[in-house]
């Protein structure tokens, strides 16, 4: 890969859209980018039951273990990142338990 001079970026800053912008800055802190927008970020675990393809159940015995880590919206109201879920399938996410 060409090495990208500091005027390179500054030019493509300033021709750049608010929403390239605000990409760009998350690229630069190191943030994940979701590949598409509009998906939702939290899943029910009911959603992430069935992405993993396995039961509700083992979705909060994975938490319990420290695999996947629940958010609490409001009492009794829980969701898993779905970052979580892709990085669990790919090796990467939770404990090796």
């Amino acid at each position: 890969m060409e090495a990208v001079t500091d005027e390179q970026v500054i030019k493509a800053l300033f021709g750049a859209t608010p929403e390239r912008k605000s990409r760009a800055l998350l690229i630069l802190e190191g943030e994940d980018i979701p590949q598409n927008i509009d998906e939702p970020l939290l899943l029910t675990m009911g959603e992430a039951a069935k992405m993993l393809g396995i039961s509700r159940t083992s979705i909060w015995r994975l938490t319990r273990l420290g695999r996947l880590q629940k958010r609490e919206l409001y009492p009794n109201s829980y969701r898993i990142r779905k970052q979580d879920v892709l990085d669990l399938v790919n090796g990467k996410g939770g404990s090796n338990v």
